[in-house]
């Protein structure tokens, strides 16, 4: 066999191998309870964006408890939303991709590519300030 075709083989054999690797991601664990807290505010977009309308920009502060805390697998299509940690540490896998964790001061930024979960793995509260834009006619989160 020439050269070339060896190095083929060897290319092709790692590239096999790393997406082997990429294959076997790790799983974030599944929340064992709910958040807490609930909505801030709610604004009409349609009435000052006309070409919004339909459309609402929702405020919101959850906790998550320690030790479990969290939200199960979601989809942020047609509900892009940003949030900021105020307290504790989130550790999240966004599309199936590495886990990562966030503490305070970490600003998150959801668009509508993105599915994720997320659970409070420490010892204290997470405590987040978000903001999500979605239908209008979607259900309102608890107050």
């Amino acid at each position: 066999m020439n050269g070339w075709k060896a190095g083929a083989l060897v290319a092709f054999g790692i590239a096999l191998g790393a997406g082997g690797l990429a294959a076997a991601q790790p799983v974030l664990p599944a929340p064992t309870t709910r958040h807490t807290g609930g909505r801030l505010g709610r604004i009409d977009l349609g009435q000052a964006f006309p070409d919004l309308k339909g459309y609402v920009l929702r405020g919101s502060r959850l906790e998550l408890p320690p030790q479990g805390g969290g939200l199960p697998l979601h989809s942020h299509k047609e509900m892009p939303e940003i949030v900021y940690i105020v307290q504790g540490h989130i550790t999240e896998q966004i599309n199936g991709g590495p886990i990562e964790t966030f503490g305070p001061g970490s600003t998150l930024v959801y668009d509508e590519t993105v599915s994720h979960s997320e659970v409070n793995l420490g010892t204290e509260p997470v405590v987040y300030i978000g903001a999500h834009v979605a239908k209008a006619a979607r259900p309102e989160p608890p107050p």
